[in-house]
């Protein structure tokens, strides 16, 4: 099978590629501004801008994949807020110019969303709770998910909580607080903002049932509800640091320019009900994380 990834020097799209490859596929992977920090004979590495339609339709065209998974996008959240009109041309009009074509030359379709979607008020969202963004970013994103769903091609949409982990891509909170806190800083985490943080790796193995069993719908891909202070806790930890320099915080503490949802948190009891892989336990997430910090320092 010939799968087609977008977005894959991201830390989602690069963990998907590996777990992928692992599986014996064929896969295309597109970056644009950093490139893709993995070798393989069954992987082909394409610079590709996700707004550029000509572009898209020849490597669509030469390649043919199977299943399409799309990841790009711009994930600054103050950035979004900035500069809508990238914003909207990148994670709206790059996300139609992607399903369209997988419409015309795929057999299945998954898009990478977030739980940005909601405004944050309640928590524990479910797959089927109806969104309510209260930011441009998870405005886009919104957007995307409906693109793909109508896209008249076997599609899921796979929704994440504050991916992390270890590899390319924007710095995640964990990555930050384990070198922030290895090289005797503080860090300040906040007591009163809740999400559903997802592994990665986790994520990745997730996604390959998924596609290999063609599901369709929408899926929560998250772990266990908590507050970014005992998030940190959990990973000072695991890490052996001291977590009296993780310091408690609160919202107001922060002056983002986009909103942020006070709990974004999703509930995934549907999807966990469908799928075999564990991707919610944080045991097994902290483990990956683990794992994966180690993999960096091997590769050192």
């Amino acid at each position: 099978m010939r799968v087609l990834v977008t977005g894959a020097s991201s830390l989602p799209g690069y963990r998907t590629v590996l777990a992928m490859l692992r599986e014996g596929h064929e896969v295309v992977g597109t970056y644009l501004t950093h490139d893709i920090p993995a070798e393989h004979d069954r992987l082909l590495k394409v610079r590709m801008d996700v707004r550029d339609r000509y572009g898209l339709s020849k490597l669509f065209g030469e390649h043919k994949p199977d299943v399409v998974i799309h990841m790009a996008a711009y994930g600054d959240v103050d950035g979004c807020e900035r500069d809508k009109a990238l914003a909207w041309s990148v994670n709206v009009l790059g996300t139609i110019n992607v399903v369209r074509l997988a419409g015309e030359f795929s057999d299945y379709l998954l898009y990478l969303s977030t739980d940005y979607v909601f405004d944050g008020q309640k928590g524990m969202y479910g797959e089927l709770d109806p969104p309510y963004p209260i930011n441009y970013y998870g405005l886009t994103k919104l957007c995307g998910e409906v693109a793909a769903l109508s896209s008249g091609v076997d599609c899921s949409v796979v929704r994440a909580s504050s991916i992390y982990g270890f590899g390319p891509g924007r710095k995640n909170f964990a990555k930050f607080l384990v070198e922030k806190l290895s090289s005797g800083g503080t860090v300040k985490a906040l007591t009163d903002q809740y999400t559903t943080p997802t592994q990665a790796s986790l994520l990745a193995e997730a996604i390959v049932e998924i596609v290999r069993r063609r599901l369709t719908g929408i899926f929560h891909i998250v772990g266990e509800r908590m507050s970014r202070y005992e998030f940190a806790l959990k990973v000072a930890e695991l890490f052996g640091f001291d977590k009296a320099r993780v310091e408690k915080a609160t919202m107001d503490d922060f002056r983002w320019l986009a909103a942020r949802p006070r709990d974004a948190s999703l509930s995934c009891e549907q999807t966990r009900s469908v799928l075999e892989v564990d991707f919610y336990s944080t045991e097994k997430a902290l483990s990956k994380l683990r794992e994966e910090y180690e993999e960096v320092l091997g590769a050192v």
